[in-house]
Parts: structure tokens; sequence; C-alpha cells
């Protein structure tokens, strides 16, 4: 099996990211802040090769970023050197659609695309992810989030209906893409939910879940949980 996980990533600038975290954070905090979301989700991801039980099925791992002109500053960035290719698309749906008819025509049995918004999220969702999609009877693999969206989409090929006419940004994301995977013939299974830090409630979710953890280097979300223990009083962060 040739699988990989594609983290979806915007240049993290200030005003440009993260910008539901203010006034609560400034835009420079908020920006220093999902730069740390994304190189905590590569460190974590990365690992999956260090995981798997047959390394000849292991996952890998890319960034799809934004802008086109944003390659260098995600260089910058990366923890560890991953593949980068850059977004295609005039809406989100176009977008995702490209990283799967890009990488399936590149050869891959499986792509699951991922947010960049979860920064503790472990990989073995990506592991079970995998699994799913490894069953003849499973055709597309999607995660939960609470807000009604979905922070993983799994498949073994390109699915157009999956992606037009979706209200993205809204609370009918994965319901619509679950009505449409069930008018197209689609089985579908679904991970259990996670969350993504969009807001300040979010993040003040993200440090009550991970209360008894130190930033120690290994648990995933590790970069982010320190930054925010290392100030007295979160709302000191702006």
């Amino acid at each position: 099996m040739k699988a990989i996980v594609v983290i979806v990533a915007k240049e993290p600038l200030p005003a440009q990211v993260k910008t539901r975290l203010c006034p609560h954070l400034s835009a420079s905090r908020a920006a220093e802040l999902y730069t740390l979301f994304i190189q905590d989700m590569v460190d974590e991801m990365s690992r999956l090769r260090e995981s798997a039980s047959d390394p000849s099925s292991c996952v890998s791992v890319a960034i799809a970023y934004t802008p086109e002109e944003s390659e260098a500053a995600f260089e910058a960035i990366l923890p560890v050197p991953v593949p980068l290719f850059p977004q295609q698309g005039a809406d989100l749906g176009q977008r995702l659609l490209h990283v799967f008819e890009k990488l399936c025509g590149k050869g891959y049995d499986q792509v699951h695309i991922i947010n960049s918004d979860s920064p503790d999220m472990p990989r073995s969702l990506i592991s079970e992810s995998t699994k799913l999609l490894e069953s003849p009877q499973t055709d597309l693999v999607l995660g939960p989030c609470a807000d009604g969206g979905y922070y993983l989409i799994g498949l073994k090929e390109p699915v157009p209906e999956l992606f037009r006419e979706i209200p993205w940004s809204t609370d009918r994301v994965l319901e619509m893409t679950l009505e449409r995977a069930r008018t197209t013939g689609l089985s579908c299974a679904l991970l259990e939910p996670w969350y993504d830090i969009d807001t300040f409630g979010d993040l003040t979710l993200f440090l009550e879940r991970n209360r008894e953890r130190k930033g120690d280097g290994y648990a995933p979300g590790w970069r982010t949980l320190k930054y925010l223990s290392d100030k007295t009083d979160i709302g000191a962060l702006g």
C-alpha cells in the first residue's frame, strides 16, 4: 500500500491566519501560534513511518500550501523536511480535489488530507484511517469536527462530486459531504470526532484537554502546549 497524508496550510502571516483568535491575541501572536500548529502536526505525522508495523506500507507526509509563492517560508519553519507543493483552485473544494487528482495520479493508493489547525491530533487517527480504507467495502473516510466540518478526508481515488457546491466554512460541510457520498454510491467510514483551533474558546479547550501534560517534545502538540504554558496568564498573550 502506498499512502500519503497531506496537511493543507496557509503561510503564517499576521492578520492572514487565525484571525478569529483576535482580539484575545494580537495578530502577530496568532501567527506565531499557527506556526507552532504546523510544526507540531508535521512532527507528529512524520512519525507515522516510525510507528508502522509494516515499513512497506508506511504513510508519507506532505504539505499543500498557499499562497503559491510561500514555499521558502514553509521550508524555513518545518521541523523536518517534507515534500511541499502549492494548492491550486479558486475555492477550497477545487483545492482539495486538486490534491487528490495530483497524488492519485502519482500512484498513491490512498490520499488523506488533514487540516493544520489541530496541533495535538495523534498520528493514530491517520493509522486508523488507512486501515479503514484498506477495506474493499470502504470508499471514503471522514473525521468529524464538532463545528459541522471535517478534520480529515481520505479517498482511494478522486471523487469530484464530494467537492462541488459544498458550503465551505459552515456547519453543513460534513452533513452535505455525507449526503453527496450517499447519492454517489460511496461507502463511508467515520473516525472519532476531533477538534480544530479557530477561536479563543477552542484554545482554552486545548489547554484543558492537555492540562496534565508537559511540553516535553514527545506528545502531539508539545510546541503549542509549551508556548501557552510559558505564559503566566493566557489573557496576556495579546
